[in-house]
Order: C-alpha cells, then sequence, then structure tokens
C-alpha cells in the first residue's frame, strides 16, 4: 500500500469517525422531534454528499454505531473485569460497572438506551454468554438455558442504565439490589449472591482510587457529586 492510498484511508476513516461521534451527540442530547440526517450533517460540518459517501441512511449509521458503542462497552470494561476468574465475581462486577457509567455518563446512558447496543453478535454478548456458561459448569450459576440466562441479563443491565439515566433515588441502594436480583435469577445461594454485592462494590471502587492508568475517560467524572457519592458508599447487607 502507498503513501497516498494511506491518507486516503485514514481520511476516510476519519470522517466516517466524525460522523458517528456526531450522531451520537444528536441522539442524546435530543428532546425534540426525532432527529433526521440535517441534524447529523449539521453537528459534523459536512455535506449531505459526504454524509452518503458513507452511509445510505440515518438507520444505518445509528447500526454502525450500536455495533462501535457495544463493543467499545466490553473493551472499556476488560482492565477492571478482565483480571477476574471467577464467573461469579466477573458478572457482579460487569453488572454494576454499566450501571455505575449510567450514573457517571448520562449522555452515554441516554444514547445506549435509544439504539440496539444489546445484539446478539456483539462482545458484551458473548462475554455475559461465556461467564454464565462457566459458571453454570463450576456450580456457581444454576438455570435451565444458556440463551434465556444471557437474554435475562442483557435486558436486564439496559433497564438499570435507563432507570438510572432517568433518575431513581438512593441510586448505589439501587444497585447493590440489582446486583444482588441478577446473581438470584442466575441461580446463585445467598452467600454468594451477598458477595457478589460487596465484592462487586469494592472492587470497582479501588480501581476508581487507583493510579488511573487503566480508567476511561468517562471514569473522570468520579470527581463530581455523584462519583464521590459511589466512592463512599458501603455494601448493605440484606436482610
Amino acid at each position: 500500500m502507498n503513501h497516498r492510498t494511506k491518507v486516503a484511508e485514514s481520511k476516510r476513516a476519519t470522517t466516517r469517525q466524525k460522523l458517528l461521534d456526531a450522531a451520537m451527540r444528536v441522539f442524546s442530547g435530543h428532546t425534540g422531534p426525532t432527529p433526521v440526517i440535517d441534524d447529523v450533517i449539521r453537528e459534523a460540518k459536512v455535506s449531505r454528499g459526504t454524509f452518503y459517501n458513507y452511509f445510505d441512511s440515518l438507520d444505518e449509521v445509528l447500526a454502525a454505531v450500536s455495533q462501535d458503542l457495544s463493543d467499545q462497552m466490553t473493551t472499556g470494561i476488560l482492565p477492571v473485569y478482565d483480571v477476574l476468574q471467577e464467573p461469579w465475581q466477573r458478572l457482579s462486577v460487569g453488572f454494576r460497572l454499566f450501571m455505575v457509567r449510567a450514573m457517571l455518563d448520562r449522555k452515554w446512558a441516554s444514547f445506549v438506551t435509544r439504539v440496539d447496543a444489546w445484539q446478539h453478535n456483539t462482545l458484551v454478548a458473548r462475554y455475559i454468554e461465556t461467564d454464565l456458561e462457566q459458571g453454570k459448569a463450576r456450580g456457581q450459576f444454576s438455570f435451565d438455558r444458556l440463551d434465556v440466562a444471557t437474554d435475562f441479563i442483557m435486558g436486564a443491565s439496559a433497564y438499570c442504565i435507563q432507570t438510572i439515566r432517568d433518575g431513581v433515588a438512593e441510586p448505589n441502594l439501587y444497585m447493590d439490589a440489582q446486583v444482588r436480583m441478577a446473581l438470584t435469577c442466575v441461580g446463585c445461594n445467598r452467600e454468594t449472591c451477598e458477595q457478589g454485592v460487596t465484592f462487586s462494590l469494592l472492587h470497582l471502587q479501588a480501581w476508581a482510587t487507583g493510579d488511573g492508568s487503566s480508567a476511561p475517560a468517562w471514569a473522570l467524572n468520579l470527581n463530581s457529586h455523584d462519583g464521590r457519592l459511589f466512592l463512599a458508599h458501603s455494601p448493605v447487607a440484606h436482610k
């Protein structure tokens, strides 16, 4: 590949990403009528012709953003999630982390609940399925069908993000209860459920207060009011 071809491909990739980023900003911030192509090209500062060089419709843009966003959801949590060995730890931490991000990054939460970021062929679906399968094999989880358990956790994650985005009383206690419920519904015993609530909170708090080398950009919002509340929270045992 010669230099001119490399430059052209780099420029094309940059413009495509510019359109995707613009679409995400437009859809996450709008409160009125459903956005149209003109809103996206205005935000991206490109012509309509440039838009059609990359996408045939707004739906195609949103599908591309959904795929990218879903994969980013997984790659963004790998530094704090992939070091864990036990399936119950991985499930509880991953499940809580999406809710923590929703609390700290409401624009992301607003967009991810508007698009289909929870498709079955995404990285997040594959990781959840693998964790559930391994957890069942190790006797930590108990459920009838892997596909049903995967759909349940994915659906619950999406709904929890939406609830936190819309606002919920005592969001940290809400997250505790949701982690407990998720583990209960995949067949964990009471002791493991309580371990999952405590472990997921303390693990994420330790990560958040570390040296920051593995933290994504949205984690900078830990300095916000909601971030400080999360860092100060202590798990409450279920009675």
